[in-house]
């Protein structure tokens, strides 16, 4: 029998975080709470489990559900004294861990009357729990009013209770209960809020005795046998595409599938009605083929209604730009060090002069973070795919920073950021193709080409890597060198001869430096 993954679902690759996901109730989905930043309804609650074990992720997942049930009747019905009670507790045990580190080297002086000191406290020490607890209760309620003030004491006395540095809770009679002098007498200790009731386990679903295997589950043995060392970045297009499928068909049985419901599927469904191209569908027939070759060996299903159903398609083919289009484009670009906002039209120069020097990927450089520019021996260097979520093993890579760079301040622009931050932190991505930056990113450098008259057949940001691998070999750069600059899957390549802390580095910065533009004297701008 299936172990029980109900409301769970595991991450983008084998034996990843499991993460957990529920439905919002129809009646809540208008809810501010659960509205996109787009304007748009949400659907589903999706929150990391932290955990790769599947017995603790089933633990958290209870504790979970009962609390967006929990959220689900306060934004109903309003919260309860439980509710209230509830709450404490949570803010309890997040003070306690606040406090762990907080240094104790604050002071503060108190106000005059008993409610305006009262209200100072509450508005000093646990405004953000109280503005977080109405906004997803949906509770109106005024500062300084009877009822704002009952939750405010409740919240306030379970950071008294947890030690929360400053924290005092005035009393009537003019004395202060201090977090830090709980432990004299006679001031009344404050005991720590208790949680009404724990969660109760799911009880066990109820499933047919050798219920047949279906399609979702099919795919999940398919991820967890066949696709080891599979991107994390391909693993969740996998599950994107098994999703569109079971939304249109439904979660059938493997057997339930024919012949027929392939076709209407790729055919009817993606090239009809969702206007996909051939590369696309056939990707699909790929994968579903695959996932049924699957249960086929695991004798779960005899036939596969997938196989044979790719069909002819129009391989995508692209040019690298010349040096006049690469002129062109940098005479127009205006690289801000430190624009007033970030947004994709100050990204997009930036990136692109990134691409024309290193050939990375779209994605790759929209993912690129603060810290992904390194130095080392005083060589500065780009850290492609540091997480090993690349197209390819070898897209996680190393690659110095042409000079070129260097001169048009891209240091200057990484040194104005957090160091936390991402390098592009206004670029966003696209609601058709979330987890990915890129796309909207390459939609605006289509844009910007075909204003400046940039417009042969197969020439698009996938250019500039076409561009470095044809300078790169006019150079004489051998073909494996090639390959360490732009990530291809070569068995040649290992981090010995390429490691960011050894000799290759310098030999990497040489190749690197080889790519040229035109004549001497082209330069970024």
């Amino acid at each position: 029998m299936k172990s029980d993954q109900r409301y769970m679902k595991p991450g983008r690759s084998h034996g990843s975080t499991w993460f957990f996901v529920l439905n919002i109730p129809p009646d809540l989905r208008g809810h501010p709470r659960f509205m996109t930043s787009g304007g748009k309804q949400a659907t589903k609650v999706t929150e990391s489990l932290g955990t790769k074990d599947p017995d603790k992720a089933r633990e958290l997942r209870d504790q979970r559900l009962a609390y967006w049930n929990r959220q689900f009747r306060m934004l109903r019905h309003g919260p309860s004294d439980e509710d209230i009670q509830e709450e404490a507790v949570e803010i309890f045990r997040a003070t306690l861990k606040v406090e762990a580190a907080r240094p104790a080297d604050w002071g503060w002086k108190p106000p005059v009357d008993y409610l305006r000191r009262l209200d100072t406290e509450i508005g000093v020490h646990v405004h953000k729990e109280m503005r977080d607890f109405l906004g997803r209760t949906g509770a109106v309620l005024e500062p300084g009013t009877e009822p704002y003030r009952k939750i405010g004491e409740a919240f306030l006395k379970a950071k008294v209770a947890a030690g929360g540095f400053g924290a005092m809770l005035p009393l009537p009679d003019g004395r202060w209960v201090r977090a830090d002098e709980q432990h004299l007498p006679p001031l009344p200790q404050i005991e720590p809020p208790v949680a009404p009731s724990e969660p109760k386990p799911l009880p066990p679903p109820h499933r047919a005795k050798d219920a047949p295997e279906t399609f979702s589950e099919a795919f999940e043995r398919y991820l967890a046998t066949e696709l080891d060392g599979t991107s994390e970045d391909t693993i969740r297009d996998y599950r994107r595409k098994v999703k569109v499928f079971t939304d249109k068909v439904g979660d059938l049985p493997l057997a339930k599938i024919t012949d027929h419901t392939a076709v209407e599927f790729l055919d009817g469904y993606l090239m009809g009605e969702r206007k996909q191209k051939p590369m696309t569908r056939n990707t699909y027939a790929v994968l579903f083929a695959a996932v049924y070759k699957c249960a086929i060996r695991r004798k779960k299903v005899r036939d596969n209604p997938f196989e044979g159903q790719r069909i002819k398609q129009v391989t995508a083919h692209y040019e690298p730009f010349t040096d006049q289009e690469i002129g062109v484009l940098f005479a127009d670009a205006k690289l801000e060090v430190a624009p007033a906002q970030y947004d994709t039209a100050t990204v997009l120069p930036w990136a692109s002069l990134i691409a024309a020097y290193t050939g990375c990927r779209l994605e790759e450089v929209a993912s690129l973070k603060v810290a992904d520019i390194k130095e080392t021996n005083g060589i500065w260097y780009f850290q492609f795919c540091p997480d090993g979520n690349g197209k390819t093993k070898a897209a996680t890579r190393v690659v110095p920073l042409h000079h070129e760079l260097i001169d048009a301040g891209l240091l200057r622009y990484r040194d104005a950021l957090p160091k936390e931050s991402m390098l592009f932190p206004g670029l966003k991505g696209k609601s058709s193709k979330p987890g990915k930056l890129g796309p909207k990113l390459g939609d605006a450098f289509g844009r910007w080409r075909k204003r400046l008259g940039i417009v042969r057949p197969g020439v698009n940001f996938h250019s500039f890597r076409h561009a470095v691998g044809d300078r790169l070999r006019k150079a004489g750069v051998a073909e494996d060198d090639r390959a360490a600059v732009l990530g291809h899957e070569d068995q040649r390549i290992t981090s010995r001869v390429y490691g960011h802390d050894g000799p290759g580095l310098y030999r990497l910065r040489a190749i690197v430096d080889k790519i040229n533009y035109g004549a001497p004297g082209f330069r970024a701008r």
